[in-house]
């Protein structure tokens, strides 16, 4: 049995997934093709066309780390698809059941309060 890995991610390289998509997809973040080593921004279970056919392998290394977890489980390749929490793949296009195969942690940056600060103490050196 294989281990779901979790990773976490820059809130902005999460976000740049959904930008550099062909179209956007209604029930996910972000979806991808992957056939080889190439990573197509489009989910395509028959032939891509041509002039959807952009490798974006080398973009963003949470991309790439996605598609290569993604190969371990179906090392032949197919679509996968980005969600808040997690990463899936389908069986089949006609298969509603989708696969978890990653765990997604945002790291999103928070701003702490500021401390009170302490008064200042003149001293005298005399």
């Amino acid at each position: 049995m294989l281990d779901i890995l979790q990773l976490r991610i820059p809130l902005n390289d999460f976000e740049q997934l959904r930008l550099c998509q062909v179209t956007q997809p209604s029930d996910c973040h972000a979806a991808f093709t992957v056939k080889g080593r190439a990573i197509w921004p489009v989910a395509r279970w028959g032939e891509t066309p041509p002039l959807e056919r952009v490798n974006v392998r080398g973009w963003f290394p949470c991309l790439d780390q996605m598609a290569d977890e993604f190969l371990i489980w179906r090392p032949q390749g197919g679509c996968f698809f980005v969600f808040q929490d997690k990463v899936t793949y389908r069986v089949a296009e006609s298969d509603a059941r989708s696969v978890l195969f990653m765990q997604l942690e945002l790291n999103r940056l928070t701003v702490a309060p500021r401390r009170p600060a302490e008064g200042l103490r003149a001293y005298s050196l005399r």
